[in-house]
């Protein structure tokens, strides 16, 4: 069947049916058992008189429509050959407005018939879907990609960039706030974009927070987008902080294809994402590799959760006067079956950007008050053990409840459950931080701020957040080799005398050398952690660390074995009681006694 005859056929269906809603000429055109379906092929009426009666039912005038569009193609049938052919009409010039007729001919003596016809009104909305996302009505993947090849073929003389963005941890932003308020966010976003007079460029979203652009590298065009970008987050009215990641792929390969340039960008993005120092990452040849190994740790999370292969480990802290251990931080290691040791350095970064922080921290905490639960019922030395809350954690509703939650479940003293808090969490989001730390404070544990004198706001923080402990960062001890002069030196020895001043402890972490913690000692600061003392070790070399260093000289009271209670004490009230057994042995005998009593009360 020529293609000119199919034309004209359709065209007495759209004039007919559409403009002029009148379908009487239609009747001829169609066999005794033609078939019409539905708008949604769901339904379908048979036969000649009741395919009428439905067309005159749902015929409509619409004015002048014109085909924009025709494909044909021929089936072979037991009634012989058929032809299929899709029709997509519409006013001039009106492709948004179009709709889409279906039919299928079949030939009968010297002349084709219908028989099936499928009309679909408002072809529109299909059409614009393929076309245009959904909820920020910028281009699909595949449009996009069609529109930026386009404008880069046919601006030779120009040098373009291929851009992807997200949000930093958006997901974290649909969890607490809602996906209505993150849709709202992802729209705020494409009319941004929209609101840019800029030719020639192209906008597009991929999926979920993922957006794309690409525009001529003129002037410093990228530092404006990204510049305005970061303004329009401190805009969008809400309790958090929104980031935004950036990757860049310079087109100097024209030849490539556009999907290709993305994967390029997206390298770029995934640098800039894992750094944490940089918001723009642009694609290098060597990411490809960094790529695949870090989607591989994202790929085998979810499953080495599940199968408990993130084991907790514990690096002791000690009391420098002494040598003694006073506690210790509970710290995550991950020994996957296949791939062996994998270093937090690697996979840490990664979930705190994904999300799956929040997941493996609250199994740490959980390990974590299992083994105090242990240890208690089993009658060995206990002492207080730290956990991290990451600044992700802090983003939860609920955070206070899941650690009060934790200590009733196992029956612990919240003092034995120490939480350190990072810096960076309260440079974030301070308010936020200051009200669930105090929170935490009432219902009795221990807050720790770690890496502290990492930001860029140490002094005002100390000012406002009630911290119970601080952790001096590495970073002010990386000259500190016992020279007197040394800026970090006196950086150290004055924030562990102003701590003093305010009646705060001070431990070190990182201690490697004796140099440093004859340092750390001359300026006063009396509690250290790190490897020169003992690097993280599994839980059973911790218990017998303990219970060499405890249990064998007597220096710490607990209860019978069978007891579900036992007596830990500071370390501080412990030193001063040693120091007074010396010269009132009974005295200190019968206020251990008396506390022994007070605390099987409690507990």
């Amino acid at each position: 069947m020529e293609q000119s005859s199919v034309i004209a056929l359709a065209n007495v269906i759209i004039r007919g049916y559409y403009e002029f809603g009148n379908t009487n000429d239609i009747c001829k055109l169609l066999t005794d058992d033609v078939i019409a379906f539905g708008l949604d092929s769901q339904y379908y009426v048979h036969g000649k008189e009741p395919v009428m009666a439905y067309l005159r039912k749902n015929a409509d005038q619409d004015g002048q429509l014109h085909i924009h569009r025709l494909t044909c193609s021929e089936v072979e049938t037991e009634q012989g050959i058929t032809v299929r052919a899709n029709i997509d009409f519409g006013g001039t010039g009106r492709k948004h407005n179009m709709h889409r007729l279906m039919l299928m001919f079949r030939q009968e003596a010297a002349e084709y018939k219908l028989c099936g016809i499928n009309v679909q009104r408002g072809f529109a909305s299909l059409f614009h879907k393929q076309r245009y996302d959904r909820l920020t009505n910028l281009y699909n993947k595949k449009p996009f990609c069609q529109q930026a090849a386009e404008i880069i073929a046919q601006y030779p003389e120009k040098e373009f960039e291929i851009m992807r963005f997200n949000i930093a941890r958006f997901k974290v932003i649909n969890d607490l706030f809602g996906e209505e308020t993150g849709d709202k966010l992802l729209k705020y976003v494409a009319e941004f974009l929209t609101s840019i007079q800029l030719e020639p460029c192209v906008y597009g979203r991929l999926y979920a927070d993922n957006f794309l652009l690409c525009y001529p590298t003129e002037g410093n065009l990228r530092e404006h987008l990204i510049h305005s970008l970061q303004l329009l987050a401190v805009s969008f009215a809400l309790d958090y902080r929104i980031d935004f990641y950036f990757g860049v792929y310079t087109v100097r390969e024209r030849d490539l294809s556009v999907t290709t340039m993305l994967d390029r960008a997206a390298m770029g993005l995934f640098k800039a994402s894992r750094n944490g120092l940089i918001v723009c990452g642009e694609y290098e040849d060597d990411m490809r590799e960094t790529m695949v190994n870090e989607q591989v740790i994202v790929n085998n999370m979810n499953g080495s959760l599940e199968r408990e292969e993130f084991i907790v480990y514990l690096q002791p802290k000690y009391d420098l006067n002494t040598e003694k251990v006073l506690g210790a931080e509970a710290l995550v290691r991950w020994i996957h079956p296949q791939l062996g040791f994998i270093s937090p350095a690697k996979f840490v970064p990664i979930f705190e950007q994904n999300g799956f922080i929040y997941q493996l921290d609250k199994y740490v905490w959980e390990k974590t008050c299992q083994l105090l639960r242990e240890d208690i019922d089993a009658g060995r030395p206990v002492l207080p053990v730290s956990i991290n809350v990451s600044r992700v954690d802090f983003y939860s509703p609920n955070l206070v409840q899941v650690f009060e939650g934790l200590t009733q479940k196992y029956n612990l003293n919240p003092r034995l459950l120490e939480l350190e808090l990072t810096e960076s969490a309260y440079v974030e989001n301070p308010q936020q931080i200051i009200e669930i730390t105090r929170a935490l404070q009432e219902k009795g544990f221990v807050i720790l701020m770690d890496d502290f004198g990492s930001g860029y706001s140490s002094l005002n923080m100390l000012k406002d957040l009630p911290v119970d402990i601080l952790k001096i960062d590495l970073k002010f001890l990386a000259d500190s080799q016992g020279v007197e002069n040394g800026r970090a030196d006196s950086i150290l020895n004055s924030v562990v005398r102003m701590a003093k001043r305010l009646a705060v402890p001070v431990i070190a972490e990182g201690v490697e050398t004796q140099k440093q913690v004859d340092f750390l000692r001359t300026i006063g600061c009396e509690y250290a952690q790190g490897y020169f003392f003992s690097e993280p070790v599994p839980l059973e070399d911790y218990r017998a660390l303990l219970a060499s260093d405890y249990v064998a000289d007597k220096k710490i009271c607990m209860y019978p074995p069978d007891s579900k209670a036992v007596l830990t004490l500071s370390h501080q009230l412990y030193t001063l009681m040693e120091e007074l057994r010396e010269v009132a042995p009974e005295r200190i005998a019968e206020i251990e006694r008396k506390m022994k009593k007070e605390a099987a009360a409690l507990l």
